[in-house]
C-alpha cells in the first residue's frame, strides 16, 4: 500500500493556497492530503525546524520528507500533470534557485491573509 501524500504549506500565504487549490483541482483520485504548517497536525508530525520554516512547502510520504523544488516535483509527479516533465528539463540546482526566489518574494508578490483560513468540513485537510 502507498503511503499517503501530505502537503504541508504557508496557511497565509496567497501563492501557496492557489497551489494547494490547483493540487486538489488536479488530484482525481483525491489521495494527496494538506496541513498548514500553522496547524496543530503539522506540530505535532514535523519537527520544530521544518514547521518553523515556511520558505518551503514540505511534503511527506511515509518517512521520506522533501522540500523546495524536490517537494513541488513530487506533487506535480503524483498529479500526473505534464508540468512534471519540468524535472527532466530544469536541473534541482536551478529549481531551487528559482523557488528560493519565489519562496523570499512570495508576500511582496502575490500577497498574505492576515490569519491562517483553511477549508473546514473537508477530510483532505488535516489541521488538529
Amino acid at each position: 500500500m502507498k503511503s499517503k501524500l501530505i502537503i504541508y504549506y504557508d496557511g497565509i500565504c496567497y501563492l501557496c493556497s492557489n497551489i494547494v487549490d490547483f493540487s486538489i483541482k488536479h488530484d482525481s483520485k483525491k489521495e494527496i492530503y494538506y496541513s498548514p504548517l500553522q496547524s496543530n497536525y503539522a506540530k505535532r508530525t514535523l519537527n520544530i525546524n521544518q514547521i518553523s520554516n515556511f520558505n518551503t512547502v514540505i511534503v511527506k510520504q511515509g518517512d521520506e520528507v522533501f522540500e523546495k523544488s524536490k517537494a513541488a516535483f513530487i506533487v506535480l509527479k503524483f498529479l500526473n500533470h505534464p508540468l512534471q516533465y519540468l524535472r527532466f528539463v530544469i536541473p534541482s540546482f536551478l529549481a531551487d534557485k528559482i523557488y528560493n526566489l519565489v519562496a523570499k518574494k512570495r508576500y511582496n508578490w502575490f500577497g498574505k491573509k492576515d490569519q491562517c483560513i483553511f477549508p473546514t468540513g473537508n477530510s483532505q485537510f488535516l489541521i488538529d
